[in-house]
């Protein structure tokens, strides 16, 4: 006899164990399906900051979406943390933005003047005060922005607790499977393959990360997701409490005595390879910013594989010609930022079918899209 559920979850990231939260809070029956263990893709290897007002989004659907986001953050560390026992390590100092060049004090003049119109607590630092913040910063430094507002915390620990704080709330977690055949009638899916059992499902969602684009093929969806890999490193030192970043480069301490130096951005597949190249370019950007801070102990070095859409915002929408099937992908670098409100929104989607705030901007692409502006992020779209 085949088991039924109300909602199967493919995919046990941050992305789909917080969607799995919200809908067993919602009191559906949900599977969420893992094909390693929760959280140890993307998720466990990003550098865990909650970048908004030093974000690149400045007024557009995806700054109010990562806006709306960050805010549920504080409830939501108090909630997973007295759930699960686990020490999410939020940190509240913020953000230090540094600036070395007329470049750099052209772009952070203006962010800092809409942050400031937009009721952020920001900061302009003089170069004695940002080192009076930080002393072990360069002294090739104008100066800095400080964005106190933009928190940071322990990303691994929080997809760990979200599965765990999700089984709590009865959501069936099956791990070290796959979601490999479909059945389909009526432009609905009634059963998934989970492993070698049959689910029917009233809805899935396809949360699967970098590899979404191959679960879609089950379903006969083409999602344009790609990996994007990035190499970080981590070293045992005490020298920063802030996070640090100057040209894409951050340096984020962690309260276990590491500090996490990230991160590059590749296209070349599902290759989580490190590369010598890579760590000797992570360590000379590093101490330029922190001279000395090369003598530091290596503890560990990774990759992971960010799912990146051609979009450059993530993709929040039911799937074309399949009403049961949500999609929940392409969150790139924002993933960690962004999982509390995509969680939100796809389980008010999926119970209700009026989310909180507008999906519209986050759909599929229905046709190519432009290379991005001069004064454009290549990560992420207004």
């Amino acid at each position: 006899m085949t088991k039924t559920t109300d909602v199967v979850v493919i995919g046990g990231g941050v992305i789909g164990t917080a969607i799995a939260y919200h809908l067993a809070e919602r009191l559906q029956r949900t599977l969420l399906v893992e094909k390693n263990q929760p959280g140890q893709e993307a998720s466990a290897a990003a550098g865990g900051i909650l970048a908004v007002a030093s974000g690149s989004s400045r007024r557009g659907p995806m700054y109010h979406l990562k806006r709306a986001s960050q805010e549920l953050y504080p409830p939501l560390i108090r909630e997973l943390e007295e759930r699960t026992g686990i020490d999410l390590e939020y940190q509240t100092v913020g953000v230090l933005e540094l600036i070395r060049t007329d470049a750099d004090e052209k772009k952070y003049r203006r962010l800092y003047e809409l942050r400031q119109e937009q009721g952020y607590p920001v900061t302009w630092l003089s170069a004695i005060e940002a080192r009076q913040l930080e002393p072990a910063l360069t002294a090739d430094l104008r100066g800095a922005v400080h964005f106190s507002s933009d928190h940071h915390l322990h990303n691994g620990k929080l997809a760990e607790a979200w599965a765990k704080a999700a089984a709590q709330r009865g959501v069936t977690v099956q791990t070290g499977a796959t979601v490999n055949e479909a059945r389909l009638a009526g432009g609905k899916v009634t059963a998934v393959r989970v492993g070698d059992e049959w689910v029917g499902v009233n809805t899935v969602v396809i949360a699967a990360g970098s590899w979404s684009r191959q679960v879609g093929e089950v379903f006969g969806l083409t999602i344009p997701v790609e990996p994007a890999k990035g190499q970080m490193l981590a070293i045992r030192t005490t020298q920063l409490h802030h996070v640090v970043s100057w040209d894409d480069h951050y340096l984020v301490p962690r309260k276990n005595g590491e500090l996490i130096l990230g991160s590059t951005v590749e296209f070349i597949g599902h290759n989580k390879d490190v590369t010598l190249e890579t760590v000797h370019l992570l360590i000379n950007r590093s101490e330029a910013l922190v001279p000395g801070i090369s003598k530091a102990p290596l503890s560990r070095f990774w990759a992971g594989l960010r799912p990146y859409s051609p979009t450059r915002r993530p993709i929040l929408c039911r799937a074309p010609g399949l009403d049961n099937v949500i999609i929940a992908t392409g969150h790139h670098r924002n993933g960690i930022l962004l999982a509390p409100i995509t969680g939100k929104l796809v389980s008010e989607l999926i119970t209700t079918g009026q989310p909180s705030l507008s999906l519209e901007p986050f759909g599929l692409p229905l046709e190519p899209l432009p290379s991005p502006g001069a004064d454009e992020s290549p990560d992420e779209a207004e």
